[in-house]
């Protein structure tokens, strides 16, 4: 070859979109392509074009200097340093001028090919060839194609359709064999062989993660209540007789006889002469009353009837669910403590003809759909690192109701979502579902129930407080090693 004296150069190094030309130097040898007797070198490790090896892959050093040297020149003395084998084809041609010091052979090469506008490709056989671009590709556009099976073990074959079809040629086909959970790949060599790579690094052994959850459902509900009624009544004339019965004195004897009792709701209206009766607060009792207190007075022929109904209770009601789950990283598992509520709807567009001869009619189409109500707690985990989890929550409590028209039924829903990062075994907790009710109810004699202290006993009155709560504590574990 030619050679100059050696001038001082910027070290350079070119990626090119070839195939890469990577070799993994033997321990501890550092050699100049001017100096005779060079080891062969260690096998030369194939890549997709444009894919750039990490330091491992590159070949041992070269020193070395051209000036207006053939091509051909060129290419004979990598390849006797490299101990490959090297093909030029016919339309390479042309002189280089180049000073490569101390730089992985492969590269070096690389950046030489690149000056002069050609690419590199090696075969199935490690023959290296070196070419045009388009002399390559018309080169692969006769190659015959292979068609080879990958069993994917541990991902779903369809996940990996997308990655393995971006990396076929025009040629290429991939098929997906979903009983066997196999991808079948039909293209040139070296398409082929940068699909098994790729698989290789796509298809690994994850994690698993166990999720314990404990869902905690507390509801509490408080009532209390007064209420105070009257029913003022003329046995001898009118009465109402809602809270008690009444008597009627039928055969004008004086006396009152047990047939002659009225039932309780039975009205008795006196048309000849004067009678007066009264109700207070007869239709707002106290509903199933813990305490009543019955007081009647006699006033002349009329008797003043009153109730005095009392209410407190308070209702606690806490339900416990501890499910837990084994799930693989980066999937979701799905928690469901609840019911499936059947919602029935109804299409107007779609008619459907009822009956027979005159009395058919077109009613619209009604179908059902279940949705679920209850307790859902969806968990996506995420390795960050050997003791670390990142969670995606979504947790959220939902009730059906009969809707007041008749548009079917309300759902409620209370709903959080949250991105947490826990160490391995460590407890998140999710709160803040939590729903209070208050309600109160009061009615009472008007113009009287407003009077200040002596309203209340005209009145009644009922207070109510609704209190739910849910607590969701959820413990995510790795399993096994990395």
């Amino acid at each position: 070859m030619n050679r100059r004296p050696a001038k001082s150069l910027g070290i350079f190094r070119i990626a090119l979109p070839s195939l890469a030309l990577l070799l993994a130097p033997p321990s501890g040898l550092s050699a100049d392509a001017r100096s005779p007797g060079v080891a062969p070198a260690a096998p030369f490790q194939r890549q997709a074009p444009g894919v750039a090896g990490d330091a491992s892959d590159l070949g041992r050093p070269i020193t070395v200097s051209f000036f207006d040297t053939p091509i051909h020149e060129v290419l004979f003395a990598f390849a006797d340093f490299s101990g490959r084998s090297i093909v030029p084809g016919a339309e390479v041609s042309g002189l280089v001028s180049a000073e490569i010091r101390g730089q992985p052979w492969n590269v070096a090469l690389d950046a030489i090919l690149e000056a002069q506008g050609l690419v590199a490709q090696e075969e199935e056989t490690g023959i290296i060839r070196v070419g045009a671009a388009s002399a390559i590709l018309d080169h692969e556009a006769v190659v015959p194609l292979v068609a080879e099976p990958f069993r994917i073990r541990y991902a779903r074959a369809g996940e990996l359709v997308e990655p393995v079809a971006a990396l076929l040629s025009p040629r290429g086909r991939a098929s997906m064999g979903q009983g066997a959970n196999t991808i079948v790949v039909a293209d040139i060599p070296r398409v082929v062989e940068s699909v098994r790579q790729l698989v290789q690094a796509l298809d690994v052994r994850v994690r698993q993660i166990d999720i314990s959850a404990k869902i905690v459902f507390v509801n509490r509900t408080e009532m209390e209540g007064l209420g105070i009624t009257y029913d003022y009544t003329d046995p001898d004339g009118n009465q109402l007789n809602l809270l008690t019965p009444g008597v009627v004195d039928r055969n004008q004897n004086g006396k009152f006889e047990a047939d002659e009792q009225v039932p309780r709701g039975t009205d008795v209206v006196l048309l000849g002469g004067s009678s007066i009766a009264a109700l207070g607060n007869a239709t707002q009792r106290i509903a199933n009353p813990t305490l009543s207190v019955l007081t009647s007075v006699v006033l002349g022929r009329n008797t003043l009837v009153n109730f005095i109904d009392a209410l407190q209770s308070v209702q606690l009601t806490d339900v416990e669910a501890q499910p837990s789950v084994r799930v693989m990283d980066n999937r979701t598992a799905k928690i469901v403590v609840g019911e499936e509520t059947p919602v029935r709807v109804l299409d107007a567009g779609s008619q459907v003809v009822a009956g027979t001869g005159e009395g058919r009619s077109s009613v619209p189409l009604a179908t059902v759909d279940y949705k679920e109500t209850g307790v859902i707690l969806e968990v996506t985990p995420r390795v960050a690192s050997d003791d670390e989890i990142l969670l995606e929550l979504v947790a959220e409590r939902s009730s059906a109701d009969l809707a007041p028209s008749d548009v079917g039924v309300v759902f409620r829903r209370q709903k959080a979502e949250t991105q947490v990062l826990v160490k391995d075994g460590e407890v998140v907790a999710i709160g803040g579902l939590t729903v209070t009710e208050r309600g109160e109810v009061r009615s009472g004699i008007p113009l009287l129930m407003d009077l200040p202290l002596l309203g209340r006993l005209f009145s009644s009155r009922v207070e109510s407080l609704k209190e739910r709560d849910l607590l969701i504590l959820v413990r995510p574990t790795l399993v096994g090693p990395g």
